[in-house]
């Protein structure tokens, strides 16, 4: 694991793709344009807190749904009635996206091609992230500024096609020996602004060949050979191979650049998520060593009495145990101002190989790429070798090839994939591992099977909006409960 800096890029945030309305809107002392490398920063720092922070991506939606998380306050996202202005990460379109799109525009129209490849890594990163959110997209027509102002929607398979095409792109596009000249901020490569990679092209393309190798494993329900072609070309071109390839943001320890949960509880003040019942009732029973790092020790009023516990999802605002018997989430998060925010890991990469070997479309063996997967994620945690050892040994968790196999990784990239509520969603959605059971108090009797689309989408774009939700058989735009076509349901 890299461990960056973030700067603040305040004073280059995002550039709208607004035009000049007067001249009075300008800014004298503020750019209007500049280079991908003072791009990249802000936009990596938008994705990381957007996908993995205290939103409906992790904490209040994915991450909540799969049971790592409760809301011990304000319980209705527990109860799957969703607050207004929910969606699967909407807000990326004229944020992140943007910036993306205008990082793969200037390398192509520089002969830059670092900087366009690593847009479209990051561009796809971001669409699959919100298709795996919401289902059909405007995405062939996104993007487009001022000339398309009622993008159609693309189907999710489009999509997936589409984001293949252009990781492939992007992987052929990179030149690790232009990278990052010295002492040439505005070179081929990022002398500054990657927050990532620190300007190593050759990490760029593990990381692009990964992501690839997690979208063909997703497609595993309803485009086997698709899966396995795009599963052999990732492995082929060179996936993570250590945690120090990981594809990790790294906070300050001052504000304004902390770690979005230290900030939500320590800057906003706020106390609305505790540890689920579920996550914490399993990992006790499998004396999963990750425990003290995912969970902190309640505050049970008499000290011996201090254990992990769990609240248990969907109930009213009230009920269930006094909060100072709920368990929060682990210091590392919560009490850390400069904690990690993982996008893409070794460990998720190496249970996706066990997936693919255990199917048959990439060589090596599946128990040991699954062996491999727990230890990397424990190591990533500073878990001592002889506890992981010790897992290991666990009959539940040695590795039995055929379909056992297939949900012991299941059941394990559950286990390790906490923080990452959005990846575990879409997983537990994909292979319905572990078996989740809602709340008492939930609104549906199966756990929500996707976000709803903005809102405004039924003012700005009614039509094409209508199209994509008939076209996938949604009761309406907010409808949570229809299956995405990517779990082949």
């Amino acid at each position: 694991m890299r461990y960056k800096i973030l700067s603040v890029f305040a004073a280059l945030a995002t550039i709208t793709a607004c035009g000049d309305l007067t001249s009075i809107n300008s800014n004298p002392n503020g750019p209007t344009d500049v280079d991908p490398p003072s791009i990249l920063g802000n936009a990596l720092d938008n994705v990381a807190g957007g996908v993995n922070g205290v939103n409906s991506l992790n904490i209040r939606g994915g991450g909540l749904w799969v049971q790592y998380y409760a809301e011990i306050q304000y319980r209705d996202e527990d109860k799957y009635i969703l607050r207004s202005g929910s969606s699967g990460g909407w807000g990326f379109y004229n944020s992140s996206l943007e910036d993306f799109q205008r990082m793969i525009e200037k390398g192509v129209a520089a002969a830059r091609p670092n900087w366009s490849a690593v847009g479209r890594i990051m561009k796809s990163y971001v669409f699959s992230v919100m298709t795996d959110a919401m289902g059909d997209l405007p995405y062939s027509q996104a993007l487009k500024g001022d000339t398309v102002l009622q993008p159609a929607y693309d189907t999710q398979q489009a999509i997936y096609n589409g984001l293949f095409a252009d990781l492939t792109l992007a992987t052929t596009e990179l030149d690790a020996a232009a990278a990052a000249p010295p002492g040439d901020p505005k070179g081929i490569g990022f002398a500054t602004g990657d927050l990532l990679y620190d300007g190593d092209m050759a990490e760029w393309r593990k990381f692009a060949n990964s992501l690839r190798l997690r979208l063909a494993i997703h497609l595993t329900n309803v485009d086997p050979t698709k899966a396995a072609a795009e599963a052999a070309a990732a492995v082929a071109g060179g996936v993570f191979t250590g945690n120090a390839d990981n594809a990790v943001l790294m906070y300050l320890a001052t504000s304004p650049n902390q770690n979005p949960i230290y900030q939500d509880v320590h800057v906003g003040g706020r106390d609305d998520y505790g540890m689920s019942k579920t996550y914490v009732d399993s990992l006790l029973s499998w004396n999963d060593p990750r425990l003290p790092v995912f969970a902190q020790i309640n505050k049970d009023t008499i000290l011996a009495n201090r254990t992990y516990r769990g609240l248990p999802n969907g109930l009213n605002d009230g009920e269930g145990p006094k909060l100072f018997y709920i368990s929060r989430i682990g210091s590392l998060w919560r009490e850390t101002p400069n904690a990690p925010m993982p996008l893409l890991t070794y460990s998720e990469v190496l249970f996706l190989e066990a997936e693919a070997a255990e199917r048959g479309w990439i060589a090596g063996s599946a128990a040991t790429f699954y062996n491999d997967a727990v230890r990397a994620s424990m190591e990533f945690y500073g878990v001592p070798d002889a506890a992981i050892t010790a897992y290991l040994a666990d009959s539940r968790v040695t590795y039995v090839a055929g379909a056992t196999g297939l949900r012991q990784i299941a059941y394990q990239k559950w286990a390790s994939l906490f923080m990452q509520g959005m990846e575990s969603w879409t997983e537990v959605r994909r292979t319905q591992v572990p078996t989740l059971v809602p709340g008492p108090r939930a609104v549906l009797a199966s756990i929500p099977e996707r976000l709803p689309y903005d809102d405004n989408e039924a003012v700005l774009n009614k039509s094409n909006l209508d199209a994509a939700v008939s076209r996938q058989g949604f009761s309406a735009s907010n409808d949570i409960s229809s299956a995405l076509w990517f779990t082949g349901r």
